[in-house]
This record gives structure tokens, sequence and C-alpha cells, in this order.
């Protein structure tokens, strides 16, 4: 029988089922409203707000006390600095929370305790494992005779490679709201009832997945799939980041860009325009500026974007198999090398800016938000370190 796609999505948008996601997705947040979803700083701010004892929201310190014990729970009780009845029993009222203080999102100072809290908060960005060293060298040499928890605060409790720093994610941090939401709902004012409900709602929306949403959609798709597939056909194809990331590249005096084409940027470091052997690279081999080593950047239509240092089909003095062989060495700074060396191009170290899954969902204005910090943490990070090492291979 054929089916008639008219009826088809017309069934679909008279789903009760439908038109509950649709109410909840489509219902006014705060947050949403002034553009408060992915970008970290502001984030951090509201968080810096609600865990402090001293400021006006009525929480007192059962928040922070609420998000510390979840932070704990998550240690082995042999490696926790602080005991739980240790930090039940203890006065918080005093804890002051600091905002970038030393480059840190989050410093939290508990007095009675002796306790420094350090809170990494990555939302669009990717994890810097140099920058939670830097963070945890610079708190334990400033902060002395005092005990630590370094905690690093993800959409999904990404696992940092430093063994000293506990994941904590969004959708833990959501349920402990929500929680004491519940828990103290009638002591609470109606307006900071009101302002944790819509942060709730908009971490829910935006920033990790709700369970019970994303099951009713799977439900839903698999009873109306001819509607889904035709309306996403005909969906509008949003404009390419590249365009972004291009003025950005631009923008800065320290890269060289070189040629692009509508799938992939491309620039160098100004250092290495200098320099002969990364120069070398038959015109008709690669691009016609006779780069013999390029950063690489693409983007796929699912919103993956990828930084790339590529090695081209350059044979001078064996430079090519010479880099790619101290590369592999450096394993601390030559992330995502591939092997074997290919036998043109070779690509000796790759980080996505950003994955499938933090670009779906998000807007337009937030991806391109989340890929400036994204390519800042690149250019601030990884960039030197690699210009650096490239020098000293040729």
């Amino acid at each position: 029988m054929e089916i008639d796609i008219e009826d088809q999505v017309a069934a679909l948008v008279d789903d009760r089922a439908f038109q509950e996601i649709d109410h909840q997705l489509r219902r006014f947040n705060l947050f949403e409203a002034i553009g408060a979803i992915k970008g970290e700083l502001r984030h951090s701010d509201f968080l810096a707000f609600i865990l402090s004892p001293a400021r006006p929201h009525g929480l007192g310190s059962e928040l922070l006390l609420r998000v510390l014990r979840t932070i704990f729970a998550k240690i082995p009780p042999a490696r926790r600095e602080i005991r739980t009845l240790e930090l039940i029993l203890a006065d918080l009222e005093r804890a002051i929370i600091y905002r970038e203080r030393d480059n840190i999102d989050l410093l939290i100072d508990v007095e009675e305790l002796g306790l420094i809290v350090a809170i990494e908060n990555k939302i669009g960005a990717q994890v810097s494992e140099s920058q939670l060293r830097r963070n945890k060298v610079t708190v334990t040499q400033k902060f002395h005779n005092h005990r630590f928890l370094f905690v690093l605060l993800t959409p999904h409790g990404t696992k940092p490679e430093d063994s000293d720093y506990v994941a904590f994610s969004y959708t833990e941090l959501a349920d402990v709201i929500e929680a004491l939401l519940r828990d103290q709902r009638e002591g609470l004012s109606v307006e900071i009832a009101v302002v944790l409900r819509h942060y709730i709602d908009m971490l829910r929306r935006n920033i990790v997945e709700d369970d019970k949403l994303a099951q009713m959609a799977i439900r839903l798709y698999e009873k109306h799939k001819e509607a889904f597939d035709f309306i996403s056909r005909h969906q509008p194809q949003p404009t390419s980041l590249l365009d972004h990331i291009q003025k950005l590249i631009s923008s800065n005096k320290t890269l060289k860009e070189d040629k692009h084409n509508p799938a992939m940027l491309r620039f160098v470091p100004i250092e290495w325009t200098t320099q002969r052997q990364l120069n070398s690279c038959p015109p008709s081999g690669w691009t016609k500026t006779g780069r013999s080593v390029m950063f690489e950047i693409k983007a796929n239509e699912k919103g993956r974007i990828i930084v790339a240092l590529v090695l081209g089909p350059s044979d001078r003095e064996g430079l090519r198999e010479r880099m790619y062989t101290e590369a592999k060495k450096r394993k601390d700074l030559f992330v995502g090398l591939v092997k074997p060396m290919g036998l043109k191009w070779s690509t000796i170290f790759s980080i996505e800016l950003m994955t499938a899954s933090e670009a779906k969902g998000m807007g337009q204005e937030e991806q391109i938000e989340a890929i400036e910090v994204a390519w800042q943490n690149f250019v601030d990070s990884r960039l030197p370190g690699l210009k650096k090492a490239i020098i000293e291979f040729v």
C-alpha cells in the first residue's frame, strides 16, 4: 500500500508523545533566553553564585555540601583527603568560592577543613591535560599545608588522564540540584526555586541527555519513521563553521594561511615559512606554496571539526621519515598520530575542536562560541609546543 507522506506527517503532529516533547523543548527557559547555554564562563559564574554560602539565594551551604559529598563518594575511601563524616560535621558557611583565581575556573576554599577544591569546567572545548597539570601545580604551590580536591566538570563526566582529578558530570550536578529542590521545596523562595528548575531544564535540554525524553523520542521515531525521514531530508543546511574558523586564523598575526578549499582550511605558523626544509615539497605534489608540513582543519556534515598536522610528500633529505620518527617518540605532544606512516601524507597530530555529539542540538551561535573556546585552547596550549618541536626536528 502506498504511504501518503502528508498523512504520516499529520499523524506525527497529532501524536500526544510528540506534543509532550515539543512542549518540554519549547517551554520558556531563562538561561536559553539570555544565551547562557554552552558558555563555560556563564556556567562557572552561576555555579560560583549558587555554591557560595554567603550569596543571597537562601541555600546556605547545603548545595555546596551535597556537591562535595557527591564528588568525594566517587573517590575510593583510602584515597580521600576528607572523611565523609568530617565533611558533614564541618561548618561550610565560611567557605569562599573564587572565580578565575590563578586562571582556575572555580576555586573553593573551605577554611575549617583546610581544604582547597579546584574545579576545571569544560563544556564545548577539549580537555587540555597540560592545563590540568598546570592548575594542580599552581594550587599545590600556593596553598601550603592544605588538603586538595581536583575536579574536572564536563557534560558526560570525561575521565581525565591525570589520576589526581575526579570526573564530575553535569548530569550528576543536575541530579544533585534536583534532589535539593525536592527535599527543601517548602524552605526555598519561589524565585530561587524557579531559577534552579530553569537551570536543570536547560542542562537536560542542551548539555546532557534526558533519559526519559530520549526513550520517548526513540519510540516516537519507530512509530513515525517515514515522517521523520521525510523531514530530515528537507531540513535546511547550516552555514559551514569553517568560514568562522578562517576568520580566527586570518586574525592571528602569528599564522600564515595556505590554500583553502570548501572542505578544508590550511595554515602554518609564521616561523615555519622561513625554514627551507619545511617548504621543500614539489608544488605539484601538494599545494602550490610548496609546504612540507601544514595544519589542516576539516568539518563533516555532523558538525565534527578536526585540526590535524600533516606531513606532505616531501622526500628532501629524508625529512618526512625523520619528522615522523621524532613525533612518534613524543606521545605527550603529538597526540592522534596515525600509524603507519603514509606513502604521501602522514598525520602526526590531531584533536577534535568539536565532536559530533557536542554539535548535536547546538544552535549555530552556540557552535561558534564553543569553537572559539576550543580554538583558543588549541592556540594557547597545543600550538606553541608543536611549533617548537617541528623546528627542532629539522
